[in-house]
């Protein structure tokens, strides 16, 4: 069981609980967007004491929040390093990059602005001028999906701000939401290694772990395989396996035929 603190939370639940992966949960990742991922998480949070962020919840946690057990799930299965690639913009040259997914949440969820105070026992913030909003959640970053991104920032403002007009000074509201609901949906710096060229490439966790789940499905049609060959064991038993047991009995039925092929190359 995997627990994850959250900021803000849902009510006085300030942490969840997700469970492991299964074939069924990777077979699922079908589909790239915010309503796959908080699919996603609904199939995997458990209700736990203590927490009010059971199943079926997952929409009304923060975006940050949702990012932060994404990221907890991807470290737990995949390790905490990101890798990919792009093309230089200057030189036409592709070339890798690697950085560090904990490291990267903890720099954007810093949780602090000095454009806002709070969260309150409610979970709002109070801006400078006075005016009070919420930070948004899964459930409104799937109502603007498909809009321009002026339209969805000024839905989302509507959405969140509480107390005051949403309209009044729109920059102080967006510093304040991009200090303290630090996301992981953003532009990174990259350097070129071929002629030192500048950019910035887009990640964003949600979008990655869904594309990492795609894309090792193959590898547990294989799994699956392998393991209904020597054990004959049904597919859907199979599938009910935590990820990381059927792994595990991957392993050594792979380490009992290599003992077995290296027996019989033993010469008389």
């Amino acid at each position: 069981m995997l627990q994850v603190s959250l900021n803000p939370g849902l009510g006085d639940g300030s942490w969840a609980c997700l469970r492991a992966l299964c074939g069924h949960d990777e077979l699922s990742a079908d589909a790239i967007g915010p309503v796959a991922a908080t699919t996603l998480l609904d199939r995997l949070l458990v209700a736990m004491p203590g927490t009010t962020v059971a199943p079926g919840k997952a929409q009304e946690l923060a975006v940050c929040d949702c990012d932060r057990l994404l990221a907890a799930l991807y470290v737990r299965d995949f390790g905490d390093r990101i890798e990919g690639s792009t093309t230089c913009a200057s030189c036409k040259q592709a070339f890798d990059l690697r950085f560090s997914l904990d490291d990267l949440l903890a720099r954007v969820t810093t949780n602090t602005s000095d454009a806002a105070e709070g969260p309150d026992a409610d979970g709002l913030f109070t801006l400078s001028d006075g005016r009070r909003f919420r930070l948004p959640t899964a459930a409104d970053q799937q109502s603007v999906a498909g809009l321009d991104p002026e339209t969805a920032t000024a839905e989302l403002s509507a959405r969140c701000v509480t107390s005051g007009d949403p309209n009044t000074n729109p920059e102080l509201l967006q510093t304040a939401l991009d200090d303290v609901a630090g996301i992981l949906d953003l532009d990174l710096d990259a350097q070129c290694p071929e002629c030192d060229g500048k950019q910035t490439v887009h990640f964003d966790i949600q979008s990655y772990l869904l594309r990492t789940l795609a894309a090792e499905q193959r590898f547990l049609h294989r799994e699956v395989h392998t393991i209904a060959t020597v054990y004959r064991w049904r597919y859907q038993e199979i599938l009910d396996l935590p990820r990381e047991d059927r792994r595990a009995y991957v392993a050594l039925i792979q380490a009992d035929r290599q003992a077995a092929a290296e027996r019989r190359s033993v010469p008389l």
